[in-house]
C-alpha cells in the first residue's frame, strides 16, 4: 500500500482504487490504450435505507441533488416576459414626476424572446411526429400482433401531443420524466382482452413538481422520486413519491400538522422490474448565454418608448412678438403676430435608422447562436415561393442543432419502448416471451414544410419514371370521394366505355373489301 497526495492507494490491476474519505471514491480502470477516472459517491442500499423509522431521514436522503441543473426559480425568471428585471426596475427606468403631481411612468417592455426560443425548438423537434420503425420477423403473425398493440399504446397515450409538451419541458426546465402506469378498465384496445389500460403522465418543474433522480456511478437511474402540493378539500398536501425498479412509495406532508411529519400512504411492488418512467435532463436552458442580448433589447426599445412618448406632444414655435389673439370657438385658436413674425409647428425628426439596426441586430444574434432561424411572418414573405431544396439549405443550421439533440431523445425513446414492452408483457402473459425479437428504432425528423410533389419526382426517378402508387390508392388518399372504391369501379367502367367507343368510329384496317 502506497500513500499518494493525501490518498491511499491499493494496487490490484486492472484496477487502482483511491480512497480518500468514507464518502467519496476515485477509481482508475487501466484499459489496453486508455484509462478513465471517474468520481462517485457511495451508492444508496435502498432495502436498508427504507427500513429506517425516520422518514424525515430517508426523504433527505433521497432529496441528495447530484445533477448540476439550475433551479427552475431561477429559469422561471428569465422563461416568463412578466417576470424580466426589467418590469420591475425603478432604478434604470424611473418614472417621472410633473409639476402638478401627475407620474409618468417610464416604459418598461418586456421581450419574451425566451419562450419564443422555447417552442420553436420544440416545434422544429416534434412538429413532425416522432417515427418508430420495428425490426422483426414479418412473417410471423404473433410478432405482428405485438407490434400493432405497442402501436396502439401511443396512439390512445397520444403520443405526439405528449412529446410536444415533453420537448417544451425539456429545452425550457432542463428535466422532466414520464410515468407509465395501468388503470383498471377492461378493453379490447390492443388487440386482446386486456384487464388494465395503460397510460402516460409527464411531470416537470414547470407543473410545480420537484424531481430528485438519484444514479449510480455508470449514470444508471436506481431510484426516481418527485415533490409536489395538492389540495385536498381545504388541507394542502404535500406529496413526495419514490420508485425503484421493485417498489413505489408515497408519503404525505399535511401543512396543518406540520409537527407529525410525514405518512406513508401507499406502499406497492413494481411488477416489471424495471422504473416505470423515463427522465430526461440536460446541464443548461435551450437560452444558455442570451439573456443578455435580450436585456440589451428591452431597454434599448424601452428608453425609444418614452423618446416617442416626450416627443408625440406638438411644439408650437412663435417668432416675433405677439400682437394678440382672437377666440374663434376655441380660445387661443388664432395667433397675431408682429411683421416678420410666424407661427408654426415644429416637427420632430428621429434618427430611427440607427435604432433600428440596433434591434435588429440583436434579435439576429440572438437567434444565430441559438441556431434557430427566425421565422417570423415578416421574414418569411420576403422568401417567396422557394423550392423544397431551398427551404432545406435556409434550416440547415436548424437542422443541424436538432440532429445534436436527439441523441438524448432517442435514448430516452428507446427506455420508454423497453417500459411499453414490459407492461405489455404483463397484460398477455403469452407475449412475454417474444418481446426480446422486436426492437423499434426511432427516426427525428427536423421540421420543414412538406412539398409531396418533390418527394414524389425523387421516388419517381429512382425506379424509373413508374408511378409509386395505384389509382384505387390515389383515390383514397385524395380523400374527395365518400365512397373511394365505388369511385374506382365508376372510372373503370367509364373508361372501358371510352374505349368501345374509340374502337366503334375507327375503321377496321383487317376487313376484306
Amino acid at each position: 500500500m502506497q500513500r499518494y497526495e493525501n490518498f491511499l492507494i491499493y494496487a490490484n490491476l486492472p484496477t487502482i482504487i483511491l480512497v480518500k474519505n468514507t464518502k467519496t471514491v476515485k477509481y482508475m480502470r487501466i484499459y489496453p490504450y486508455f484509462c478513465q477516472i471517474k468520481t462517485s459517491k457511495i451508492m444508496i442500499d435502498f432495502n436498508e435505507l427504507f427500513k429506517r423509522n425516520d422518514v424525515g431521514s430517508i426523504i433527505g436522503e433521497l432529496k441528495q441533488r447530484v445533477l448540476d441543473i439550475p433551479l427552475w426559480s431561477t429559469l422561471l425568471s428569465e422563461y416568463e416576459p412578466m417576470l424580466h428585471e426589467i418590469v420591475e426596475d425603478h432604478v434604470g427606468r424611473q418614472d417621472r414626476t410633473l409639476d402638478d403631481g401627475i407620474v409618468e411612468k417610464a416604459a418598461r417592455l418586456p421581450v419574451g424572446l425566451e419562450k419564443l426560443l422555447t417552442r420553436r425548438i420544440s416545434e422544429f423537434t416534434m412538429a413532425i411526429p416522432v417515427k418508430r420503425v420495428y425490426t422483426y420477423d414479418q412473417t410471423d403473425e404473433e410478432l405482428k400482433a405485438i407490434v400493432r398493440a405497442i402501436e396502439k399504446i401511443y396512439t390512445c397515450a397520444h403520443i405526439d401531443a405528449v412529446n410536444m409538451h415533453r420537448a417544451k419541458c425539456y429545452y425550457a426546465s432542463c428535466q422532466m420524466f414520464t410515468l407509465w402506469y395501468t388503470q383498471k378498465k377492461p378493453n379490447k384496445l390492443y388487440g386482446f382482452d386486456s384487464q388494465y389500460k395503460l397510460k402516460c403522465k409527464t411531470f416537470s418543474p414547470m407543473d410545480g413538481v420537484d424531481i430528485y433522480p438519484y444514479f449510480d456511478e455508470y449514470d444508471d437511474l436506481l431510484a426516481l422520486s418527485f415533490e409536489y402540493k395538492r389540495k385536498v378539500t381545504d388541507t394542502e398536501y404535500t406529496f413526495f413519491e419514490t420508485y425503484t425498479a421493485d417498489h413505489h412509495y408515497k408519503w404525505d406532508l399535511s401543512s396543518d400538522d406540520e409537527e407529525s411529519g410525514w405518512n406513508l400512504v401507499d406502499e406497492n411492488e413494481i411488477s416489471i422490474d424495471k422504473i416505470p418512467a423515463v427522465f430526461w435532463y440536460r446541464h443548461k436552458p435551450c437560452w444558455e448565454g442570451l439573456k443578455p442580448i435580450r436585456e440589451n433589447i428591452e431597454y434599448t426599445i424601452s428608453r425609444n418608448s418614452d423618446v416617442v412618448a416626450y416627443n408625440s406632444a406638438p411644439v408650437l414655435k412663435i417668432a416675433g412678438a405677439i400682437v394678440g389673439m382672437e377666440r374663434k370657438g376655441e380660445s387661443k385658436r388664432v395667433y397675431r403676430v408682429s411683421e416678420d413674425g410666424d407661427v408654426s409647428y415644429v416637427s420632430w425628426q428621429q434618427a430611427i435608422e440607427a435604432l433600428k439596426y440596433h434591434v435588429d441586430t440583436l434579435v439576429k444574434l440572438f437567434f444565430m447562436q441559438s441556431q434557430m432561424p427566425d421565422i417570423s411572418f415578416e421574414n418569411m414573405k420576403s422568401l417567396g415561393n422557394i423550392g423544397y431544396d431551398s427551404r432545406k439549405t435556409l434550416l440547415m443550421d436548424a437542422h443541424l442543432k436538432i440532429g445534436e439533440e436527439t441523441g438524448a431523445w432517442i435514448e430516452g425513446f428507446e427506455r420508454e419502448a423497453n417500459v411499453i414492452k414490459a407492461f405489455l408483457s404483463k397484460m398477455n402473459t403469452k407475449w412475454a416471451a417474444r418481446m426480446d425479437e422486436i426492437t423499434v428504432e426511432h427516426v427525428i425528423t427536423p421540421f420543414i414544410q412538406e412539398d409531396k410533389m418533390a418527394q414524389i419526382e425523387t421516388w419517381m426517378k429512382g425506379n424509373g419514371n413508374k408511378p409509386i402508387v395505384s389509382q384505387k390508392e390515389s383515390i383514397k388518399r385524395a380523400g374527395i370521394s365518400d365512397d373511394p372504391d365505388a369511385t374506382y369501379q365508376e372510372i373503370l367502367e367509364e373508361d372501358e366505355a371510352e374505349s368501345k367507343r374509340t374502337a366503334a368510329t375507327m375503321p377496321n384496317l383487317f376487313s376484306e373489301e
